[in-house]
């Protein structure tokens, strides 16, 4: 991507990248950067075998591909037309990025797995249990005598 960028402004296509092409390419780097380190956390959670590794795969799975299936549809835009054809590299990935956010589910069963750590709660044992219904508010107390 950023190589043919390069390219277009060496050969005169573009006389400068405007800077919200340096913005998205900028934007882009940090949030792949941050799923990638989200993927090295998991693995250190999973490597020591702690509870709730699972549940931070499937948050960290979801978010990597929705941020590269983003960061693909937001690329493609820099390169104009070129990056919508069949034949481009940023055209491929972005069907084999679409491919994965709905595949066999994939994409809403993993959030759905990590949005179940907001309906329950952990018991005194650490299992999970359903999340306490919300108690009565007790009556008012008048804060002068």
């Amino acid at each position: 991507m950023t190589a043919r960028l390069s390219d277009r402004k060496a050969t005169g296509d573009v006389r400068r990248l405007r800077d919200s092409a340096l913005i998205t390419l900028g934007r882009t780097h940090v949030q792949l950067a941050t799923a990638l380190l989200g993927a090295v956390m998991v693995s250190q959670l999973a490597g020591g075998g702690h509870a709730d590794a699972e549940l931070w795969g499937a948050a960290t799975k979801a978010h990597g591909i929705d941020t590269a299936n983003s960061a693909a549809a937001e690329l493609a835009l820099l390169l104009r037309a070129s990056g919508f054809r069949a034949d481009c590299q940023t055209a491929k990935t972005r069907r084999d990025l679409s491919g994965l956010l709905y595949a066999d589910g994939i994409h809403d069963s993993l959030y759905r797995t990590a949005g179940k750590q907001h309906a329950t709660t952990r018991d005194a044992a650490g299992g999970m249990t359903a999340v306490p219904t919300q108690r009565d508010q007790p009556d008012s107390v008048a804060l002068s005598a």
